[in-house]
């Protein structure tokens, strides 16, 4: 079974704003076999840095056809309890990469991120993350 993904903000604005980044051809082959998510944080993050209502439309439109993780009281409940295990072990890093990171471990997917707080989490906490390879896994 082909993994499934999840990608942060972190790379996606560097993917629609700069024609592209040192993930897009894998990013857009993930994309046509349908195996990226999603969830309402980074999808709110995105359209809030929209620079005007055109790019807002494209965006949403872009974004429109990605799997959606869901969000109710079980994974709100999840991550506070990842919080919770990562400030116990003095570990502080923004609510809203708790939030993704347990999205893709309650849900087994691969995290592709550039930001260093994932690295941290994932010393604590089982998630999973993207090491470039340059080809899409099987």
């Amino acid at each position: 079974m082909k993994p499934e993904y999840f990608v942060d903000t972190s790379v996606w604005i560097p993917y629609f704003r700069e024609g592209g980044s040192e993930h897009g051809d894998f990013i857009d082959e993930l994309i046509d076999d349908g195996r990226v998510h999603i969830n309402g944080i980074v999808l709110a993050d995105l359209l809030t840095g929209a620079r005007n209502p055109t790019e807002l439309d494209r965006l949403a439109s872009a974004l429109a056809g990605l799997k959606l993780v869901p969000s109710d009281r079980a994974s709100s409940e999840s991550a506070g309890r990842s919080g919770f295990a990562l400030n116990k072990k003095g570990v502080s890093v923004p609510l809203s990469d708790i939030i993704i990171a347990t999205d893709c471990i309650d849900h087994g997917l691969v995290l592709i991120e550039s930001d260093g707080h994932y690295a941290v989490i994932a010393a604590h906490l089982p998630l999973k993350r993207h090491a470039q390879s340059g080809r899409v896994p099987e």
